[in-house]
């Protein structure tokens, strides 16, 4: 999950999200709200769509078995909180389905659907730990007042990173999908990620970057 909740923190009706837990019981209302996965015992929800962004590549049958059950399980629990929702499919290769907002009954054939055509890919690339884009930001800005000839240059080799980051970002078929959904739906629409992050980990930290800039609630299942 995106991390922005510190542990410990409760609300009335709901906890946070723990490993095991079962995703029919989200509270969607507060995780969209924090971008944290949270637990409920009861809510209701009425707010922004949500855009399902979903990688269908994968590692192996047992990568393949839990992404079937999220995607399911995703779709059961926003068509059951009355959330309206569209989906953003790809994988490894490129943008499978993007959909307009889908009814309830809707989002679940489609679901059911997109089950069908998850992939099992192998790839030799070791896959590093995501970008720290915020981060990076972050450095960049700070640099940009010290003045001094190493902090100029090094400002520079940041400014490359990031322009590097962007680059390969944009030519991902996440962020292709991403991009085709947002022309169908609401502007202002939470992203709701499910992947393994492999072929997609860089990409998939710069968009939550760039969408949380732009106060969309950005979380993952």
């Amino acid at each position: 999950p995106i991390h922005g909740l510190r542990r410990g923190v409760e609300y009335y009706g709901s906890q946070l999200y723990q490993p095991g837990d079962s995703l029919k019981s989200i509270d969607w209302k507060h995780s969209l709200k924090h971008n944290e996965l949270i637990s409920k015992e009861f809510a209701e929800f009425h707010g922004q769509p949500a855009i399902i962004l979903t990688n269908l590549a994968v590692g192996n049958a047992e990568e393949a078995d839990k992404l079937a059950y999220n995607i399911i399980v995703t779709a059961i629990s926003l068509a059951r909180e009355n959330i309206p929702a569209a989906l953003a499919v790809y994988n490894h290769e490129d943008v499978v389905l993007t959909t307009t907002i889908l009814q309830p009954r809707q989002l679940l054939l489609h679901s059911l659907q997109v089950t069908q055509e998850i992939v099992t890919f192998s790839n030799p690339v070791r896959y590093l730990n995501p970008p720290d884009v915020a981060r990076l930001r972050a450095n960049i800005n700070r640099v940009r007042f010290v003045e001094s000839k190493a902090a100029e240059v090094l400002a520079q080799l940041l400014q490359l990173e990031y322009k590097n980051l962007n680059t390969t970002a944009r030519l991902n078929p996440a962020t292709k999908a991403l991009t085709e959904a947002f022309t169908k739906v609401d502007k202002q629409s939470n992203i709701v990620i499910i992947s393994h992050r492999n072929h997609d980990a860089g990409a998939l930290a710069f968009n939550t970057f760039s969408f949380a800039r732009k106060r969309n609630a950005v979380i993952s299942v």
